[in-house]
């Protein structure tokens, strides 16, 4: 995206919520060529799914001084950078915005990779390090507003439509077993009226029995005193 210049300002504010973290997956073991225990990303996302190319320029990560080349600058989506290793350490991100009057936001962050987790431990699941936050925009340029406010939206990543598949499928479990138990109670009810209506009929019955249809009961005479 081109760069934008100095020009009015818009009397707004406006804020946009991001994560930043780490994930991380162990091996298994150790690899033998360099000791590495871990494959790990290291990322700036959007909270909400935006595309956030569409006001940041770029980010820049500073990683461990042990690792080859470790400032790295990422100047489109997604803003993430993968590795491997076998230790912790603490990185520090830089976002650039394509305003290039608005001030940079630095953040620090502690890559994290080992986890007591015990599917984490065995890397059945990876672990998650993120942490939200907020870019706060006071009074941008007219141009970065239009662009803060009218912001791409992503498509789902994988793992988002993974899970509104499961969560589909799990909607339409709950509402099948809700129709069987409102079928169940529809069931047991009409079971209900018939054996009342049952009752009713057998208890009628014995009292024809004994006193069959025609028969008057005289009731005892009152004694005057």
């Amino acid at each position: 995206m081109s760069t934008i210049t100095a020009e009015s300002r818009t009397s707004a504010v406006f804020i946009k919520p991001i994560l930043y973290g780490n994930t991380a997956k162990h091996f298994g073991s150790k690899r033998d060529s360099d000791g590495h225990t871990h494959k790990w990303t290291l990322y700036v996302r959007s909270f909400n799914n935006e595309d956030i190319s569409t006001y940041i320029s770029r980010v820049q990560f500073r990683l461990h001084e042990t690792y080859p080349n470790n400032v790295r600058v990422v100047n489109q989506i997604p803003f993430e950078i993968e590795e491997s290793g076998w230790g912790e350490f603490e990185t520090q991100i830089i976002i650039y915005f394509v305003d290039p009057h608005e001030k940079p936001v630095i953040v620090y962050h502690h890559l994290k990779l080992f986890s007591t987790d015990p599917d984490v431990v065995t890397g059945r699941k990876p672990l998650v390090n993120e942490y939200y936050d907020e870019l706060i925009f006071q009074e941008p340029s007219d141009q970065l507003a239009r662009l803060l406010t009218h912001p791409k939206t992503l498509p789902p990543s994988t793992d988002e439509q993974e899970y509104a598949l499961k969560k589909a499928e799990t909607l339409a479990r709950i509402k099948t077993a809700r129709q069987r138990v409102r079928n169940e109670i529809q069931d047991l009810t009409e079971r209900l009226r018939i054996t009342q209506e049952n009752i009713k009929r057998i208890r009628k019955g014995s009292v024809d029995h004994i006193y069959p249809p025609g028969t008057f009961l005289a009731l005892p005479n009152e004694h005057a005193e």
